[in-house]
């Protein structure tokens, strides 16, 4: 960490992070659309650039951590003319408009929609936030599509408080595009009934390849957003601009895609996200819930009728004589399309290479799905936990399923004092002291 003093006359600055940005002496516009004047310090997060521009004398104390920075530019950066535009319309607008924000990765999407609530709430709106970019949350955790409300100005989409959240389980949409879809649908729906002025809709920037065209395409399907904004950085999203631009429902925004837009690196990413999860999990407790209270959600365990396997000796047997492997069979169930084992080890002997093991047992127990899995795959999958409502109450990761007492251990946080009715599983494992985080890549 290093100290510096940086003082203009007129002009711009543009900070890079991490660092801290503290006003010694005159006042400054952020290009968020914020005022900051002696006194107030800014954190600037790693990734991230912020500017500051003035017609008078600007004096800084800057607090530079590795790899931050911060250039001077003397002609000032200027506020995209038509990123100003877009706020009058919206304030303009009558009713309630609700615009989505699409651009590829380091685009500018979520400082446009902070500059954007900034105006907003400089007239006097109250401005819904829906965070629909599960990898980079800045409202909600990672892998949660949530929603803030904004009433005063903020520097920064992190100062937004969580009202609601809908659980994807994932930090990308790949794979999560019904969840992901049907999360910014029912947060835009939370918005709206919040008593917002406008809603603004923050979205992935993951634009390229059949599953992302389907991905913005539905979610304009099933909003059906007032206004679309496009931050389309060398033409990377004009496939999508082409896909919606004859709806009549939607005014369509090309918008500029500022010069000081910088680059994230995917491991900047990374640790962002990492920092984020861990943040999020400090408050965190131990949950036991009972397996016969509660609704298991996004999987195959738990949605079955429980196997007595003194009752039925011969389903060990069979995978036995089908795979070659004895298995110590934890817990299994039957539901009319599968059957369920949890065991000690040895699944993927079970299921056999290419999965030729599952295929025949799938015959043999006339069933569609067999899904078996090993004990420990269970521990630090994330979780969601819901209400009878299956409103979001908070976020946890497994420590222990014992399925012979029927008890669940979740270690999470709790943003709401509700009963727990619903567990869903998502596909991801986290450690909540450190924030790590991986894939989970097998079926449950």
């Amino acid at each position: 960490m290093k100290r510096e003093r940086v003082r203009i006359e007129g002009g711009s600055i543009r900070v890079d992070g991490p660092s801290r940005a503290r006003v010694i002496r005159g006042e400054a516009t952020t290009n968020k659309g914020t005022e900051v004047s002696e006194g107030e310090e800014i954190v600037i997060r790693r990734g991230e650039r912020l500017t500051l521009t003035t017609d008078s004398e600007l004096e800084l104390e800057l607090v530079l951590g590795t790899g931050a920075g911060y250039s001077v530019e003397e002609d000032g950066v200027e506020i995209p003319s038509d990123w100003k535009e877009l706020a009058e319309e919206l304030a303009d607008h009558g009713g309630t408009p609700v615009c989505m924000v699409i651009g590829p990765q380091d685009s500018g999407k979520t400082t446009l929609v902070t500059f954007i609530a900034n105006e907003l709430v400089e007239r006097g709106f109250k401005v819904g936030i829906v965070d629909a970019d599960v990898g980079q949350s800045d409202v909600g955790p990672p892998a949660v599509v949530s929603l803030g409300i904004v009433e005063d100005a903020v520097h920064d989409l992190s100062e937004v408080e969580m009202r609601h959240g809908y659980f994807v389980g994932s930090i990308t949409p790949s794979g999560h595009l019904l969840q992901t879809t049907v999360g910014t649908r029912r947060m835009v729906d939370l918005a709206l009934a919040e008593g917002t002025d406008v809603v603004l809709i923050d979205t992935s920037g993951m634009v390229h390849g059949g599953p992302a065209r389907a991905l913005k395409l539905h979610k304009v399907d099933a909003i059906r957003p007032s206004h679309v904004a496009f931050l389309d950085r060398d033409g990377q999203v004009s496939h999508i601009k082409r896909m919606v631009k004859s709806l009549k429902y939607i005014k369509v925004h090309e918008l500029t895609v500022p010069d000081a837009v910088r680059d994230v690196e995917r491991k900047d990413r990374i640790r962002r996200r990492e920092r984020v999860l861990r943040e999020f999990f400090e408050e965190r407790e131990i949950l036991e819930l009972d397996l016969e209270e509660i609704s298991v959600q996004r999987a195959f365990i738990g949605t079955g009728e429980p196997v007595d396997l003194e009752e039925e000796s011969e389903l060990p047997a069979l995978i036995k004589a089908v795979s070659g492997v004895e298995p110590e069979i934890l817990h299994a169930e039957r539901a009319p399309d599968a059957v369920v084992l949890v065991v000690k080890d040895q699944a993927g002997r079970i299921v056999g290479r290419g999965g030729r093991h599952a295929r025949e047992l799938r015959r043999l127990l006339n069933v569609r799905e067999f899904v078996v899995v090993n004990e420990e795959e269970l521990q630090g999958v994330l979780v969601g936990l819901c209400d009878g409502a299956g409103d979001l109450l908070g976020i946890g990761v497994i420590r222990e399923i014992d399925f012979a007492s029927g008890e669940l251990k979740v270690e999470g946080r709790l943003l709401r004092d509700r009963t727990i009715r619903v567990v869903q599983l998502g596909s991801l494992k986290v450690d909540p002291e450190t924030g790590s985080h991986e894939p989970m890549n097998v079926r449950v």
